[in-house]
């Protein structure tokens, strides 16, 4: 290999080293590669273009707070950098740091102001941070200067999608494919806001880009969730599972996924968290009761849940926060005396009072003068015993919903990002959900009255009382907006963003029992 061949010569070869680095890195031996790029940056380290690959080799391996150094560095040596500044911007998006992103977008908007990724990244950081109005104000003044991007009107379509408004989203996306009609991700979005009827020509247009895309490829799999999705509608369920499955499938070899590992993640908080951790520690005394936190498995009705509960006006419903995470992380890092989580059970209780306040002081920067504040990150069902020490006078919502129906669903989704790994795969989706049920069933156990448990099959049978229990719940007065709830003008940004815009609902209560004898593989493991 010749970079090898100039560094036996040479071992002090910078561009060598680079680019070896870089070589192996993309063949798959990360861990050698960085070594050799960490070594050229350390020789030339005034080379922003260097500095721009360390730190998306960096990002891609997961590591993008220190990405984000190497970013920052290449922006302060070539501030004209593009490409640095993108990523730049979209890491700090990625690690929620908005204010940052937000100055490092509009900072290169002003230098350039035809470079539509990074107004297509401002308007996403404007999304993320629940400033929709201003992010659909930056594509429609984008598409000012170039009305017939592809691109800029996808963002556009997603955000009126978020909005609520299905129609215009739906237009705007067929914008997009008259521009570009191989643009995989529109017909995948145009499906989610479109109920198919017939097969008429546009299905039959989405027919016709499967079949060009490659197999196995990122435009295959999102037509292919799309035309699950069409196929769905039109009650063609066998046809729908083939691509679902299809999807499926190609995200499946994309990720990696560690069952054992993540099995191992639940013992542990489980070992944890036992009778006797909560015997030794008391919960903090903390008592702002601001927090709302909705937890779950993904489609268990989390979305729908929030919308009713933000429906409500003495509450904003402010979606999927990863603060949480930020706060736990920081104060027990993985790294911690006794390693994370068992080291936690050595800890003072004042930490977890620290982690509370570092909580509240995100929350309330990011959201102040509001009164209770819906945290609908599914997820933090793994950090229940984190909340209850932290924030004891916060309310904890469980949705819970049918195991067969909640993991068809999830199978059903292209997730945006890595999130939901185990969601790829019939078996390894059931396991999650059982270890999912298993640990729900500890917190009950020692943490009893601590979780109010919701059933979406209950809200489905009787919206009305349901809703008037959760509301007691809360402790908050009635009011009939919250039956309403699909008339609340608020950004929804998930996978449920079109559905809580209808009215609830019996249809989707018994829906996977039509797929028969597909889901065996779900079935069988699920306990």
């Amino acid at each position: 290999m010749l970079y090898r061949q100039v560094l036996a010569q040479k071992a002090n070869h910078p561009a060598a080293a680079h680019f070896l680095g870089l070589l192996l890195h993309q063949t798959g031996r990360s861990t050698e590669g960085l070594e050799l790029l960490e070594q050229s940056v350390r020789m030339l380290p005034d080379n922003p273009d260097f500095l721009n690959n360390v730190g998306t080799v960096m990002r891609n391996l997961g590591r993008v707070g220190a990405a984000i150094d190497f970013f920052r560095k290449a922006v302060e040596l070539r501030p004209d950098q593009l490409a640095a500044r993108d990523n730049l911007g979209s890491s700090l998006k990625q690690l929620g740091q908005f204010d940052g992103a937000e100055e490092i977008y509009r900072g290169t908007v002003g230098r350039n102001p035809f470079h539509v990724r990074a107004r297509i990244g401002l308007a996403e950081t404007l999304q993320e941070a629940g400033r929709l109005d201003e992010a659909l104000s930056v594509f429609r003044e984008a598409l000012n200067i170039r009305p017939k991007d592809a691109d800029l009107l996808h963002g556009l379509g997603v955000g009126l999608m978020e909005k609520g408004r299905l129609d215009e989203a739906a237009d705007t996306f067929r914008q997009a494919l008259a521009v570009d009609p191989g643009m995989s991700r529109a017909w995948l979005m145009l499906t989610q806001v479109k109920r198919q009827k017939e097969r008429d020509t546009e299905l039959t247009g989405m027919e016709a880009q499967h079949a060009k895309a490659p197999e196995g490829s990122l435009e295959r799999m999102q037509l292919s969730f799309g035309l699950g999705k069409a196929n769905d509608d039109l009650k063609d369920y066998g046809r729908a599972f083939d691509y679902y499955t299809e999807g499926n499938a190609i995200r499946r070899k994309g990720i990696e996924y560690d069952k054992a590992k993540t099995r191992a993640e639940f013992e542990a908080m489980k070992d944890t968290f036992d009778a006797a951790f909560f015997e030794k520690h008391k919960p903090s005394p903390i008592g702002d009761d601001t927090p709302v936190f909705v937890v779950g498995m993904p489609r268990s009705g989390t979305t729908l849940i929030e919308q009713i509960i933000a429906s409500h006006p003495q509450v904003y419903g402010a979606g999927e926060l990863s603060i949480l995470k930020t706060a736990v992380g920081k104060q027990f890092p993985m790294s911690m005396p006794g390693g994370f989580p068992a080291g936690t059970a050595d800890m003072p209780d004042k930490a977890f009072a620290e982690a509370g306040q570092a909580y509240l002081d995100m929350l309330h920067t990011r959201y102040p003068e509001l009164r209770h504040i819906t945290d609908k990150m599914p997820g933090n069902f793994l950090l229940i015993g984190f909340i209850h020490l932290m924030l004891p006078k916060a309310k904890i919502v469980h949705c819970a919903r049918d195991a067969a129906a909640t993991c068809l669903s999830i199978y059903k989704v292209h997730f945006r990002g890595d999130t939901h790994r185990y969601g790829y795969d019939l078996g390894e989706l059931a396991d999650f959900h059982n270890l999912y049920t298993d640990i729900m069933a500890h917190w009950r156990k020692v943490l009893p009255g601590v979780v109010h448990d919701v059933r979406y099959e209950d809200f489905v049978a009787d919206q009305e009382g349901q809703t008037r229990a959760l509301i007691a719940h809360l402790g908050l007065p009635w009011d009939d907006k919250v039956l309403s709830f699909h008339q609340t003008d608020r950004p929804v940004r998930t996978a449920s963003a079109a559905q809580v815009r209808q009215p609830m609902y019996q249809g989707s209560v018994d829906l996977w029992k039509l797929y028969g004898d597909r889901l065996k593989p779900l079935l069988d493991r699920l306990d």
